[in-house]
């Protein structure tokens, strides 16, 4: 098996466990010191992960992950996935807290992981937050008015 192949294989189980919902599953595929660009400061490394992962699964418990697209070249692989759920519980992020709506989402995300040493070291998102965030009512619906 190539390098590559090896860090596709490696995205692939790293996403089986966040859907398993077995954060220190997920947590064993990242480096200590993983560098997540899509987190808040204070919630950076494999720590900051699980507590942003146990979150979100107690937020949307349903939450599953489908990688659409998984593409690699040298230490990056690049994810398109379909993230479905519903909210039954509250979202008790720091900056973003949201009360249950039992409403669903389903949005479209981008990941980039870079891997050294076998390992996730960083992380890069996209993500449709605003999209999410109508769908389960927490933002009103798009009127298509400009």
């Amino acid at each position: 098996m190539t390098p590559t192949e090896k860090n596709k294989e490696l995205v692939t189980r790293y996403l089986a466990a966040l859907n398993a919902r077995d954060v220190d599953a997920a947590a064993a595929f990242t480096a200590s010191d993983v560098v997540n660009h899509g987190a808040i400061p204070e919630a950076q490394g494999a720590a900051g992960m699980k507590i942003i992962l146990t979150k979100l699964f107690k937020a949307m418990p349903d939450m599953k992950m489908t990688c659409e697209d998984l593409i690699a070249e040298g230490d990056r692989v690049v994810c398109r996935m379909r993230v479905r759920g519903t909210q039954t519980g509250p979202f008790e992020m720091s900056r973003m807290p949201l009360p249950a709506t039992g409403r669903e989402s389903s949005t479209e995300q981008i990941h980039i992981f870079r891997i050294a040493g076998e390992k996730v070291v960083e992380h890069w998102v996209g993500r449709d937050d605003i999209g999410m965030l109508r769908q389960l009512g927490h933002l009103p619906a798009q009127t298509g008015k400009a």
